[in-house]
């Protein structure tokens, strides 16, 4: 242990001259304690059950699969969105089959004659 400075000497003798005295040891200390460690049971520990850890668990997992079933499952969309994308399926058909697109960049740089 490091000492600490003599900072005011008044204090330190002040202290010496009025410490109290030690009290004696009791002779059998050393058995008292050793009886009370060997007296000492611990509380039993709370142990719990299987039948009690297992409904929580299936519970939690059936609310797991049905939320992550339905959210995998797609939205069915309105009569108004299947007609908007019908709409779309047929403008694009019609530029796909048409000779529209021949004359365009993407076909005005590949050959297409194969002779």
């Amino acid at each position: 242990m490091t000492q600490l400075p003599n900072d005011d000497p008044d204090l330190v003798n002040f202290l010496c001259q009025h410490r109290p005295d030690v009290p004696p040891a009791s002779p059998d200390l050393e058995q008292q304690i050793l009886q009370q460690v060997k007296a000492y049971t611990q509380p039993p520990l709370r142990h719990y059950s299987r039948p009690r850890l297992v409904l929580p668990t299936l519970a939690a997992g059936l609310v797991a699969a049905i939320a992550g079933y339905r959210a995998f499952i797609p939205v069915q969309p309105s009569p108004a969105e299947f007609a908007t994308l019908e709409g779309f399926i047929e403008s694009n058909w019609q530029g796909t089959v048409s000779n529209e697109h021949l004359e365009s960049d993407v076909w005005h740089f590949t050959d297409l004659d194969t002779e």
